[in-house]
């Protein structure tokens, strides 16, 4: 039986943009110049809080700060960005096919979003996007470490029928800051994504930027090497 990574495969392999499915012909009968500013509800405990730029989980013990000029939103961004043609659902997209694509979607449902940011995103810009999410990998023996959860998500990769343009790098490392983390790039026509995950108590926390302009990437550096990773748990 094959064994997936549910993050994964809708965040890395999105059909077009940011989107990871067509999304319906927008409402609105005036295109926005961009997408609506962040949303003003802020989660608690598992979910996270969001305090202006900066964003704590402490049940899984982290915290980060995002710079000024990007805006730091809640789960709920998903929703709020979908009637301007932004798709951001967790699904796998219609260009993949395989045996493990029913079971793909339904792991899903054990993905947990915790946030999205994002920087100069635009009807004429794509800019960045970042999306948070944690998964729950307590019942799969064979991931101990962030570098085995991309491992398992590359050897995944090469059963699925991809498209052509779809390539991925080898598992990576990096220290950023006083912590380690794992991370592998991907790219298509579509545009470039870096992830970067670590474990904590059983549960990867991922961090997924789609980005077009290197200094996007090196803010998300940044921005983890800042981070407090060492927090009480709750």
């Amino acid at each position: 039986m094959m064994k997936y990574t549910a993050i994964v495969i809708a965040l890395l392999c999105c059909s077009g943009g940011f989107a990871q499915k067509p999304a319906p012909k927008p409402t609105p009968t005036k295109t926005p110049a961009a997408v609506p500013v962040k949303s003003s509800v802020a989660e608690t405990d598992e979910f996270g809080r969001i305090e202006g730029q900066k964003y704590t989980n402490s049940v899984h013990g982290f915290q980060i700060t995002f710079p000024d000029n990007w805006s730091v939103n809640d789960r709920e961004f998903e929703a709020i960005v979908k009637p301007y043609g932004i798709d951001l659902s967790m699904v796998v997209p219609e260009n993949f096919g395989g045996p493990g694509k029913v079971q793909m979607q339904r792991k899903f449902e054990n993905v947990k979003v915790l946030l999205y940011a994002h920087h100069s995103i635009s009807v004429a810009n794509a800019g960045a996007l970042v999306r948070l999410a944690v998964e729950d990998v307590r019942l799969n023996p064979v991931i101990k470490d962030a570098v085995d959860y991309f491992d398992l998500m590359r050897s995944q990769f090469a059963l699925m029928k991809a498209p052509a343009d779809f390539k991925y790098s080898e598992t990576q490392a990096e220290k950023l800051g006083a912590k380690q983390f794992a991370f592998l790039d991907t790219s298509s026509k579509n545009g470039k994504k870096r992830l970067y995950a670590t474990l904590r108590r059983g549960h990867v926390i991922l961090f997924t930027m789609s980005y077009t302009k290197p200094e996007d990437l090196a803010t998300m550096r940044q921005i983890l090497a800042g981070g407090d990773f060492a927090l009480q748990t709750k």
